[in-house]
């Protein structure tokens, strides 16, 4: 049996997903397809991944940057793809997407199975009512689905999927990395803080600088906890992105406020072993994954409700808080609270996200994936759901 993997470009999250699912599938004898649509994008400062430890990967365009082509094209070369791969099973991203829309013709084509791996909940999903009911009939060509968590199960009931075809873990990071690396970070972190100019114990907020993110509420709120605090936590932003001149702007006024720019890989592990706490400000989240980094590296959380890994990742009290997305007052409590805790509580907090996350592994990906490739196709769509997937082949845009 061979099983395709699509994604727009393989970041390191992808790799380590794809990694546990190839391990999975060779002990029951198939074989893993893994397919990157192009070499770069927009979207994301990542550097290129290694993808040595997936085998031979099959990229549909090459030295080429995804948010540069036009959405009938990578619809075109993607299902060509597939089609001289021939596997028995895809899995593909949402069918918003031109290559989610090639897998699912190619289903329609090759008689195959196709599972959309999605992280799309209620908050996230503004659409009207109209393209609500195309989606679900599109979705009648669809197997199954690969979705978050359980939080998110309601959403895909809504657009036809019976729970039996809904399965969980698509959001996933190399857990043990961030625990071993963050680990080692930890034990230099005085020299850490220094060179890096960081305060002790800073609050640190991870993430593309994006309105949605809410990056505005945290500062808000911030201001206002510094102002009441006798001996405020720092507050270190680590990431950049397209409304980065406007936060700083706005950051001008507020003391103690520290931009440390993009971070990956072990770079972005100092930072973690560096941080008192994470603080995911996000108005609008289909998932936030650095509230799985957070957790993997022993952090205490404080996750805005707008995230969907707030209802799977934090216990109220435990591990940390959740706040309504932009309630700047709720989060300045939050951070006063967070900040007056004796050490050994955000340490035991921390030990207590990593519990937390251990549940929610790249192996928890791979069961998922298990579980969805071995159901039979659905019954016939329809006349109907058959043209629309004929007529619609996604869109290119940049979150």
């Amino acid at each position: 049996m061979k099983v395709a993997f699509i994604w727009q470009r393989f970041l390191p999250y992808h790799v380590a997903r794809l990694v546990a699912a190839k391990l999975a599938l060779e002990r029951i004898g198939a074989q893993l397809v893994p397919v990157e649509v192009a070499s770069q994008d927009a979207a994301y400062g990542f550097p290129q991944s290694s993808l040595a430890a997936l085998g031979p990967v099959v990229r549909v365009f090459d030295d080429t940057n995804y948010h540069s082509l036009r959405a009938a094209e990578i619809f075109d070369r993607v299902l060509t793809c597939l089609e001289w791969e021939s596997p028995d099973v895809v899995f593909c991203p949402a069918t918003a997407f031109p290559e989610g829309m090639a897998a699912v013709r190619y289903r329609c084509r090759s008689g195959e199975r196709v599972v959309i791996m999605d992280e799309a909940w209620e908050l996230t999903d503004r659409r009207g009512a109209v393209t609500r009911l195309i989606k679900r009939l599109i979705h009648r060509n669809v197997d199954a689905a690969l979705v978050s968590a359980p939080s998110h199960a309601a959403y895909y009931r809504s657009l036809g999927f019976p729970d039996e075809r809904i399965f969980f873990g698509v959001d996933a990071v190399d857990n043990r990395y961030f625990e071993e690396q963050v680990g080692r970070a930890r034990e230099r972190v005085q020299e850490l803080r220094t060179s890096l100019g960081l305060p002790p114990y800073p609050i640190s907020m991870l993430g593309r600088l994006l309105r949605r993110k809410g990056v505005e509420t945290l500062l808000e709120a911030y201001s206002a906890y510094r102002s009441a605090a006798a001996d405020p936590w720092g507050l270190a932003l680590v990431g950049t992105g397209p409304d980065e001149d406007r936060v700083r702007a706005i950051a001008s006024k507020i003391s103690g406020v520290s931009f440390a720019g993009a971070r990956h890989g072990d770079a972005l592990c100092e930072h973690y072993a560096c941080a008192g706490a994470l603080v995911v400000p996000s108005e609008s989240d289909p998932w936030a994954l650095v509230v799985n980094e957070g957790a993997a590296s022993s952090l205490p959380l404080i996750v805005s409700r707008g995230c969907g890994a707030a209802a799977t990742l934090v216990e109220e009290g435990a591990n940390g808080w959740t706040f309504m997305p932009g309630d700047v007052r709720s989060l300045a409590l939050l951070l006063e609270r967070m900040a007056g805790l004796p050490d050994a509580r955000r340490l035991e907090m921390g030990r207590r996200s990593s519990g937390v996350v251990s549940g929610w592994s790249t192996d928890r990906f791979a069961d998922g994936v298990l579980g969805a490739m071995n159901l039979t196709r659905r019954a016939p769509a329809g006349p109907l759901a058959d043209v629309l997937t004929r007529i619609w082949k996604g869109r290119v845009s940049v979150n």
